[in-house]
Protein backbone atom coordinates (compact mmCIF):
# COMPACT_ATOMS: atom_id res chain seq x y z
CA UNK A 1 0.00 0.00 0.00
CA UNK A 2 1.11 3.60 -1.06
CA UNK A 3 1.02 6.30 1.61
CA UNK A 4 0.54 10.22 1.40
CA UNK A 5 0.43 13.05 4.19
CA UNK A 6 -1.03 16.09 3.73
CA UNK A 7 -1.35 19.06 6.32
CA UNK A 8 -3.73 21.67 6.60
CA UNK A 9 -3.82 24.69 8.85
CA UNK A 10 -7.00 25.71 10.45
CA UNK A 11 -6.53 29.52 11.54
CA UNK A 12 -8.35 31.16 14.55
CA UNK A 13 -11.72 31.86 13.51
CA UNK A 14 -12.00 29.59 10.55
CA UNK A 15 -14.49 26.89 9.92
CA UNK A 16 -12.18 25.84 7.12
CA UNK A 17 -8.82 24.89 6.85
CA UNK A 18 -6.48 26.82 4.49
CA UNK A 19 -5.00 24.66 1.31
CA UNK A 20 -1.71 25.39 1.21
CA UNK A 21 -0.39 22.73 -1.25
CA UNK A 22 2.04 20.28 -0.11
CA UNK A 23 3.49 21.75 3.01
CA UNK A 24 5.54 18.67 4.08
CA UNK A 25 5.54 16.35 1.03
CA UNK A 26 5.23 12.71 2.99
CA UNK A 27 4.99 9.52 0.75
CA UNK A 28 5.88 5.95 1.35
CA UNK A 29 4.93 2.39 0.98
CA UNK A 30 3.95 -0.43 3.72
CA UNK A 31 7.12 -2.25 2.38
CA UNK A 32 9.49 0.68 3.20
CA UNK A 33 8.66 0.46 6.78
CA UNK A 34 6.31 2.52 9.32
CA UNK A 35 6.09 6.83 9.42
CA UNK A 36 5.29 8.35 13.09
CA UNK A 37 2.13 10.82 12.42
CA UNK A 38 0.86 13.08 14.58
CA UNK A 39 -2.56 11.70 16.46
CA UNK A 40 -5.68 14.03 17.37
CA UNK A 41 -4.50 16.32 20.16
CA UNK A 42 -0.81 16.48 19.48
CA UNK A 43 0.92 19.34 18.97
CA UNK A 44 2.80 19.88 15.77
CA UNK A 45 5.33 22.41 14.32
CA UNK A 46 6.38 22.49 10.68
CA UNK A 47 8.27 25.70 10.20
CA UNK A 48 8.26 26.92 6.53
CA UNK A 49 11.13 25.27 4.81
CA UNK A 50 12.12 25.12 1.12
CA UNK A 51 9.42 27.16 -0.22
CA UNK A 52 6.71 25.25 1.32
CA UNK A 53 4.12 26.43 3.73
CA UNK A 54 4.36 25.59 7.47
CA UNK A 55 1.97 24.36 10.35
CA UNK A 56 1.72 25.04 13.75
CA UNK A 57 -0.87 24.10 16.38
CA UNK A 58 -3.01 21.14 17.76
CA UNK A 59 -4.40 17.87 15.13
CA UNK A 60 -7.57 18.77 15.03
CA UNK A 61 -8.92 15.68 13.25
CA UNK A 62 -7.16 13.28 10.57
CA UNK A 63 -8.91 12.09 7.69
CA UNK A 64 -7.92 8.67 5.89
CA UNK A 65 -9.00 8.02 1.98
CA UNK A 66 -8.48 4.58 0.27
CA UNK A 67 -8.44 4.44 -3.45
CA UNK A 68 -7.53 1.03 -5.25
CA UNK A 69 -6.03 0.74 -9.24
CA UNK A 70 -6.04 -1.68 -10.26
CA UNK A 71 -4.06 -4.15 -7.80
CA UNK A 72 -2.68 -1.15 -5.88
CA UNK A 73 -4.07 0.35 -3.12
CA UNK A 74 -3.17 4.07 -2.55
CA UNK A 75 -4.25 5.92 1.61
CA UNK A 76 -3.72 9.43 1.70
CA UNK A 77 -3.87 10.58 5.01
CA UNK A 78 -5.37 14.48 5.85
CA UNK A 79 -4.11 16.15 8.98
CA UNK A 80 -5.64 19.28 10.20
CA UNK A 81 -3.84 21.23 12.52
CA UNK A 82 -6.03 23.99 14.67
CA UNK A 83 -3.89 27.29 15.40
CA UNK A 84 -4.46 27.82 19.16
CA UNK A 85 -2.07 29.32 22.52
CA UNK A 86 0.35 26.88 23.92
CA UNK A 87 2.36 27.33 26.34
CA UNK A 88 6.01 26.20 25.58
CA UNK A 89 7.28 26.27 28.66
CA UNK A 90 4.63 23.15 29.59
CA UNK A 91 5.79 21.18 26.46
CA UNK A 92 9.43 21.55 26.88
CA UNK A 93 12.21 22.53 28.34
CA UNK A 94 14.76 24.46 26.06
Amino acid sequence: MKYSIDYQQLHKGQKRPSDNGDIVGVTFDSESGFALIPNVGDVVNVPEMEGRCGVYGVVKSRLFTYLRSGEEIFCGINIVVEEVDIDHGALIKE
